[in-house]
């Protein structure tokens, strides 16, 4: 871990803190200057969200947009404070320190290890409660809370978001989705209590990898891999107690207890959230925000929130580098120096999320006939086509990107020249470094790799802002040109007799967009799909769509009925695997990809399947194609390489053993198709939240966290700003060179601070 508060701060420009240009005027002449000598509330946060909570269980979700609320009412066992460094939340800091045996020079754990990292212990803090919304204390939070999120996620039909992570990680775990699912898969009449018995049977024999003692206060984790990064898994909600497994996909608020920082007091699907500061907390004192606000913004352009923070609505807002006139005011033509005194730059929390666009292998409308016959076949149709390997790198290669990702990046493109917030590689930048090559980051693994198998030798070829892929079929490892590309995807259409349902004979793949960006997006997605379309001789047809509401268009997503979708992912802990182990075929996005429905088990009595030689899978007969049995011996490989490289503890192997894994990945195989960073290279924002008062981390949760966090009643200047920083750097140097240096708060037993440590 101490390799992981190595932070740079080139992401915080020298030139955003230099002195200020010139006075910025808004619409009417209206001097942005007023901004400056505007007063509030400090401890009010004014926000907006744009999705509901799916669900008040975090052993169920882990869609970011619930974790904006989850993760300020539902504590974590470890965070992340504004170094980049772990501290014990739920959990005792300084238990490992106190406690382990074997202790390296400078021991910058929070809990216990063993000598390969594949067993970890904490002990729980005392004052631990459960809170109810209104504000009533219930118990104690308790070790064996964990167990009873384990049982939740390890239940197949609870479709938890989160259990791939359980499976990947915990010994048993695997084995206890299993046969809970075969006994599901088998047995129309289970009952409740013989699905629990499986889960009770595993921890009573000892034979499930968390254990808890609630007298002592202590759990242990015993892992299936060496995981020298465990701790940044932890301070994600996923081995995270919950109050009650019985009550799965909680949808009101009230029906829960709480363990977070805040309690929700209001709730209204489409309207107002408020969060108020939870009495109970365990680390309460630390709690300076009393007050979240959030309102409901659907459908808005990109500069909205930077007129909500105008006319005082909401307490800040990251500038847009699509809303022009924002860009314009605050900004101006030099993109390091930026007009406005109240900007500042920090590391952009964006900067590890990477979007994809997701191949749909089995449209689950295909078997629904209440979405009609017209589209059950054309569902079907689809299906069939991006089985294709040759359909797949068609799209990857002619698809181009930078039309939609424009949308995000237009005010710093050069003229000519690819998006610069174009992402080639899906585990995200930052995410991963190895100290043994100067801190070489993971993604200059896959470009190494990347350079090793095509005729691209360009250094760093995968970096953000390349295009590796715009019509360059040829020098990739399937070495076809575009038309040899549609003279095979031709052949495969007529082999496997897949029909049109449009007029003009093309084959049409539906692409849900999202209404939250009918006005911002999507038309730039449109562009792209519009070149795509128009391709000379071209088979396929995308046709784009926007179902009636945000929680309808997740649900698309999620459920798999629609063959294109993008979606986001960021880093739950500080590995390649974190990504990676989505991907698997129980990964978490097997619903988005479908192959948890085009390859299924427990099918020897169904007519319907057919299995799949030389494995312990079936396929549906009616979707079956020519390149149906490739796309599983492909997706088992994967499978098998992933669990090689979860056992590697050198880490320059390690991430090699990946790079290889994801480069199969994308570009031999093509099952997918990354697509965007959010994160500009600098990151500005107008915010009275104190710069650096909570956690940049792009893993965990911390990010979405206001503990800690204080708000300025002014926007600090800029001459304030730079006095800041200047501290900051200070502080972050002794972290650097000590972890046990600039503590303070409730989360640390003793304070350890100097002159060069803030507060």
């Amino acid at each position: 871990m101490a390799n992981f508060l190595k932070k740079t701060l080139s992401f915080f420009s020298i030139a955003a803190i230099s002195t200020i240009i010139s006075s910025s005027v808004v619409s009417c002449g209206m001097s942005l200057d007023y901004l400056m000598n505007r007063e509030i509330d400090p401890e009010v946060y004014r926000d907006t969200y744009n999705y509901n909570i799916s669900s008040w269980n975090t052993a169920h979700t882990m869609q970011a947009t619930d974790a904006i609320v989850l993760s300020n009412t539902f504590e974590t066992i470890l965070s992340t404070d504004q170094y980049g460094r772990i501290y014990g939340a739920l959990a005792e800091s300084e238990y490992g320190a106190e406690n382990a045996t074997k202790k390296d020079a400078i021991y910058n754990y929070v809990g216990i290890h063993n000598d390969d990292f594949s067993e970890w212990e904490y002990k729980f803090r005392k004052e631990n409660y459960w809170t109810s919304w209104d504000g009533k204390k219930v118990r104690e939070v308790l070790p064996s809370d964990i167990l009873k999120a384990a049982k939740y996620a390890l239940i197949p039909s609870n479709a938890s978001d989160v259990s791939s992570l359980y499976t990947s990680f915990i010994i048993g775990a695997d084995e206890i989705f299993s046969e809970i699912k075969k006994l599901i898969d088998t047995n129309e009449n289970v009952t409740q209590n013989e699905i629990n018995a499986v889960f009770d049977r595993y921890v009573n024999e000892g034979k499930f990898g968390i254990i808890v003692d609630d007298k002592k206060g202590t759990v242990k984790f015993k892992l299936k891999q060496k995981a020298p990064f465990f701790e940044s898994l932890l301070t994600y909600s996923v081995f995270s107690p919950i109050f009650d497994e019985t009550k799965s996909d909680i949808k009101n608020f009230t029906d829960t207890a709480y363990n977070g920082a805040y309690l929700p007091k209001q709730i209204n699907a489409n309207g107002k959230m408020i969060l108020e500061a939870n009495p109970n907390y365990v680390l309460h004192d630390g709690v300076n925000i009393k007050r979240i606000e959030f309102d409901y913004l659907d459908g808005a352009s990109s500069s909205r929130n930077r007129t909500l923070f105008e006319s005082g609505s909401i307490s800040g807002f990251n500038l847009n580098a699509d809303d022009l006139k924002g860009w314009t005011d605050y900004v101006g033509d030099k993109y390091e120096n930026p007009k406005f005194e109240g900007v500042y730059s920090t590391k952009s929390v964006e900067m590890a999320g990477t979007f994809v666009l997701f191949f749909n292998y089995f449209n689950r409308n295909l078997s629904d006939a209440s979405r009609g016959e017209k589209e059950q076949k054309r569902a079907l149709n689809a299906t069939k086509l991006l089985q294709s390997f040759d359909v797949r790198a068609f799209l990857s290669t002619n698809l181009d990107r930078s039309r939609m990702v424009r949308y995000f990046s237009k005010t710093i493109d050069e003229e000519n020249k690819p998006s610069k917030m174009i992402r080639n590689v899906y585990t995200g930048l930052s995410v991963a470094q190895d100290p043994n090559q100067e801190n070489k980051d993971y993604t200059e693994f896959v470009s190494d790799y990347f350079n090793s198998k095509t005729s691209n030798k360009e250094k760093d070829a995968l970096k953000d802002g390349n295009d590796p892929l715009l019509n360059k079929s040829k020098d990739l490892e399937i070495q076809k040109d575009k038309d040899e590309l549609l003279n095979s995807i031709n052949e495969y259409i007529k082999t496997n007799n897949i029909t049109s349902s449009r007029s003009d004979g093309k084959i049409e793949l539906s692409f849900a967009l999202s209404p939250t960006t009918s006005n911002s997006l999507n038309p730039y997605v449109n562009f792209m799909v519009k070149a795509f379309n128009n391709i000379e001789n071209n088979p396929i047809y995308i046709k784009t769509w926007t179902p009636t509401s945000t929680d309808d268009y997740r649900g698309v997503g999620q459920e798999g009925r629609t063959d294109l979708f993008i979606s986001g992912w960021s880093p739950d802990y500080k590995d390649p695997s974190t990504y990676l182990e989505t991907l698997l075929l129980d990964g978490a996005y097997r619903g988005y990809t479908g192959v948890g429905r085009l390859f299924a088990e427990n099918k020897a009595n169904d007519n319907k399947y057919e299995k799949i030689p030389n494995t312990d899978y079936y396929i549906n007969k009616a979707v079956k194609t020519t390149d149906s049995f490739d796309i599983l011996k492909k997706m088992l490989e994967f499978r098998e390489q992933n669990d090689a490289n979860n056992q590697e503890v050198d880490i320059t192997k390690r991430y090699e053993g990946y790079a290889k894994q994801e480069y199969e990945y994308f570009y031999k195989n093509f099952f997918m198709l990354t697509l965007y960073t959010k994160a500009m290279p600098i990151n500005y924002t107008v915010n009275y939240i104190q710069p650096f008062s909570r956690s940049y981390e792009s893993f965990g949760t911390g990010q979405y966290k206001f503990y800690k966090a204080y708000q300025n009643k002014k926007l600090l200047n800029r001459s304030q700003i730079e006095e800041f920083m200047k501290k900051y750097n200070s502080a972050l140097e002794e972290v650097n060179k000590d972890w046990n240096s600039c503590r303070y708060g409730p989360e640390w037993k003793n304070s350890n601070e100097n002159n060069n440590c803030l507060k």
